[in-house]
């Protein structure tokens, strides 16, 4: 019989994350996963609960090749193949900071609300449109507030420019409030600031953002080594 050559390639491995099916049940059992299918595991069922595209996970995988060296992969590598692939066609939502959010008044805003209907991705026609009401009333982040000065033509997403004529803020720097202008004949190609807001009305719904972060704060977590061995300091809940 000829000789049989056999050739050992190595385990894809990500920072922050162990492959382990032993050790990914123990996060489950001991109440630190929800199931396997929670949005920080390394499963496919988790990755897409997370947002990941299949094809984006298959376009990752064919970039690796195979390879006899350890693989150590940062996990930025494989959403930045998602966005790709995602940007292009997902709908754009707004959504305003409720913890210091700014009131904004227009003074030459419409004196009765205004229901508009815009598209969901201004380069992907199949998105679809959404409604949106245009008022002399509107809110706007803190962190868009602060860069705000007197005097500044800006524009307002789906709207068109406003001048701004007064900003108030407190001893701390916190803007307060914003007075401007509608000035819908100013051109938004010449405005550095591009701000989205939401109307002041009663039709906004709350949401909660989830940051996803690592189970996981230890960065190479050995093949070898038990889950028991992990400090629970480098244990995220």
């Amino acid at each position: 019989m000829r000789k049989v050559h056999i050739w050992d390639y190595s385990r894809l491995n990500f920072v922050y994350t162990t492959l382990s099916k032993r050790k990914l049940q123990w996060f489950v059992d001991n109440g630190h996963a929800e199931s396997w299918d929670d949005p920080r595991f390394p499963t496919v069922q988790g990755m897409k609960r997370r947002g990941l595209k299949v094809d984006a996970l298959k376009e990752f995988i064919l970039m690796q090749g195979a390879s006899r060296n350890v693989n150590l992969m940062e996990w930025e590598k494989l959403w930045t193949l998602n966005k790709r692939i995602i940007d292009p066609v997902c709908p754009r939502h707004v959504a305003v900071t409720s913890d210091k959010k700014v009131p904004v008044r227009l003074r030459n805003g419409p004196a009765i609300p205004e229901v508009v209907s815009v598209p969901k991705h201004k380069k992907f026609p199949p998105a679809g449109t959404k409604l949106t009401t245009r008022m002399s009333q509107i809110w706007l982040d803190q962190v868009d507030a602060v860069l705000l000065k007197k005097g500044d033509e800006v524009t307002l997403m789906d709207w068109g420019n406003c001048i701004i004529d007064n900003v108030v803020t407190d001893n701390d720097g916190v803007v307060l409030g914003v007075d401007a202008d509608l000035h819908l004949e100013g051109s938004v190609k010449s405005t550095k600031l591009k701000l989205t807001w939401l109307p002041q009305n009663d039709e906004l719904v709350s949401l909660t953002l989830a940051d996803f972060d690592y189970l996981i704060t230890k960065k190479k977590v050995e093949e070898d080594s038990d889950v028991d061995d992990l400090d629970i300091d480098e244990i995220v809940d």
